[in-house]
């Protein structure tokens, strides 16, 4: 995994406008442009945050995108983001 495109990605949507706005209108567009793998591609597609965690993303990364996309913060939020990684030990190593 090239965890830091993956990171980048993932940074761009919690806190770039145009980017989360470029990824909201067309994934598939906003991510042909990045240097991917297929299977991070299809992940960050689907936004499937536990395959993500799996393969190294940074979880603070996985968590503020997941507000973005989300449109805010709310207790339900959390407790689906913390559900997802049920069973899933955490990262060794969570630098990019």
């Amino acid at each position: 995994m090239s965890r830091y495109a993956v990171d980048k990605v993932l940074w761009q949507i919690a806190r770039d406008d145009s980017a989360c706005a470029a990824f909201c209108a067309d994934r598939h567009a906003f991510l042909a442009e990045r240097d991917l793998t297929d299977e991070e591609r299809a992940d960050l597609f689907a936004m499937d945050y536990r395959a993500l965690f799996e393969a190294g993303a940074h979880p603070f990364l996985l968590y503020t995108a997941r507000i973005r996309l989300s449109n805010g913060w709310t207790f339900q939020l959390m407790i689906d983001h913390i559900t997802a990684f049920e069973g899933v030990p955490p990262p060794l190593d969570i630098s990019t």
